[in-house]
């Protein structure tokens, strides 16, 4: 009987405390039938009467259904309003540069270097995942803009990634909000078409053959197809670091944003951006928070002189950030994993506790598909100093003004009175979208993302030998900018 209290008195905490990075506070909804009703359960009129934790904070005082349509009421698009769908296939070559016009300086200030090519991380996917990469392009044609509840009729039809910044006049109050009821998990939610296809052969443990062409199988969503994917280690070594210096990773159809970023003293940073079009926030017994449409997720190279010194991660919260020597490798390309769901990035696979104690809060990783950003991406140079972003030599006609928007990726905050909604100790089942990697300070001089919080760049990748209190006590850490500590033995 004593968890029970503990428990609460952590959800209390979260209440009290948002879990960082995330936009507006956390949801909560209880996924039995008879929590799902409303918002004014027994559990909730105690909490109000006992602990004053009453109304909906964190909906910024905006309580009403969405206008035109109730949110509660929204379908799936019809077949036809499918097949009038507008053709993403120029969004991402409408970019307004003239190669002609570019000076030969021009050229090499937008020009990527090599050495960035030569170091971009692999990305594991979950193998169990139901919501893959998404294209910002696609997610465009699927949602309509928002400001707060109020459809913004003037842009509901003509939305490019080169005119999005027109939202800003509605900025931060700008939301790119779901046509579809995000609970019948309709196709572009889930991205399931954007599974990274490996390009060489797959190996599969059980029958010791080769796989031209890895099988797919039944996903747990609605039909939804996901990677029977076998790794050359066995499944039983799934969970630990590989030793294969050759693997390769896969194409996705799902373009990564490349966003480099020159800086003072021969550093040079290098942001992987990953998009989802949905977020599956995670459960405390059995009760799911956090679900938002939309999920913006990065990692980032530092390099110095053209040599690589540290790479950040974009967990939960403020992220981690490790010396390049120290994190894991394929050949010499850092090798991150993205969390089933929620998609925090991680530098080992297996089971991540946050928040919470005793493990009651957690993402999970593994080594599932491998996707090689290389293969499909968008690339732009930003001056952190003027806050200007221009695309690359290497895509030079990529859009920019998707980049400048300064609205949430996602729905608002779902009210009350939708009954999707669920709150519970101050915390709800759909929160806001995030915003855009504009926001993810690009101009950092230091390897983490936050600013006001130390910068530790660990040395040591997982739990020291010897100790035993489960805490990392990693040697070499270190506060600030410069990474100083073994040796880098690659």
């Amino acid at each position: 009987m004593a968890v029970l209290p503990a428990i609460l008195c952590c959800l209390t905490l979260t209440s009290a405390h948002p879990h960082p990075g995330k936009v507006d506070h956390v949801a909560t909804k209880a996924e039995i039938p008879s929590w799902t009703g409303n918002s004014l359960s027994w559990v909730n009129k105690q909490t109000c009467r006992w602990l004053s934790n009453c109304g909906t904070s964190g909906s910024s005082g905006e309580d009403a259904p969405y206008q035109n349509v109730q949110s509660n009421q929204r379908t799936l698009l019809s077949q036809a309003q499918l097949q009038n769908l507008p053709d993403t296939s120029s969004f991402w070559t409408s970019g307004l540069e003239t190669l002609e016009q570019w000076s030969r300086e021009e050229h090499l200030s937008r020009k990527i270097p090599q050495y960035v090519y030569d170091y971009t991380p692999y990305v594991h996917l979950f193998s169990g995942e139901q919501f893959w990469p998404c294209d910002i392009a696609e997610h465009l044609v699927h949602t309509s803009p928002y400001a707060n509840y109020t459809l913004i009729r003037s842009m509901e039809n003509d939305r490019t990634l080169d005119n999005l910044d027109e939202l800003n006049a509605y900025a931060p109050y700008a939301y790119l909000k779901s046509e579809d009821n995000v609970e019948e998990r309709p196709d572009w939610l889930g991205g399931s078409s954007n599974i990274p296809r490996a390009p060489e052969d797959f190996y599969d443990v059980h029958s010791d053959q080769v796989l031209k062409n890895p099988p797919l199988k039944p996903g747990p969503v609605r039909g939804q197809k996901q990677w029977n994917y076998f790794s050359r280690h066995g499944s039983e070594n799934r969970g630990k670091p590989s030793d294969r210096l050759q693997e390769r990773g896969g194409h996705s159809s799902a373009p990564a944003v490349l966003i480099v970023v020159p800086k003072e003293d021969g550093v040079v940073d290098a942001f992987w951006f990953y998009f989802y079009s949905y977020n599956l926030g995670n459960k405390v017994l059995n009760i799911r928070f956090g679900n938002h449409v939309g999920d913006w997720e990065h990692s980032m190279v530092r390099f110095r002189n053209g040599t690589p010194e540290a790479v950040y991660i974009s967990e939960h919260g403020a992220g981690e950030a490790y010396a390049y020597h120290a994190i894991e490798k394929y050949g010499k390309r850092p090798v991150i994993y993205s969390a089933t769901g929620t998609h925090a990035i991680y530098a080992t696979p297996g089971l991540h506790p946050y928040v919470l104690p005793w493990g009651l809060l957690h993402d999970q990783t593994d080594k599932g598909p491998l996707w090689d950003p290389n293969l499909n991406h968008h690339a732009y140079v930003y001056n952190h100093t003027t806050r200007h972003l221009k695309s690359s030599a290497q895509t030079p006609y990529a859009p920019v003004s998707w980049f400048n928007f300064k609205g949430h990726w996602g729905d608002k905050i779902y009210p009350t009175s939708d009954k999707r909604q669920y709150r519970f100790w101050g915390q709800y089942h759909y929160v806001s979208g995030p915003f855009g990697p504009r926001f993810k300070n690009l101009g950092r001089k230091k390897v983490c993302q936050r600013m006001q919080a130390q910068c530790i760049i660990r040395h040591w990748l997982g739990d020291e030998e010897g100790s035993d209190d489960g805490e990392k006590r990693l040697p070499g850490e270190e506060v600030g900018d410069e990474v100083e500590g073994p040796e880098t033995t690659e």
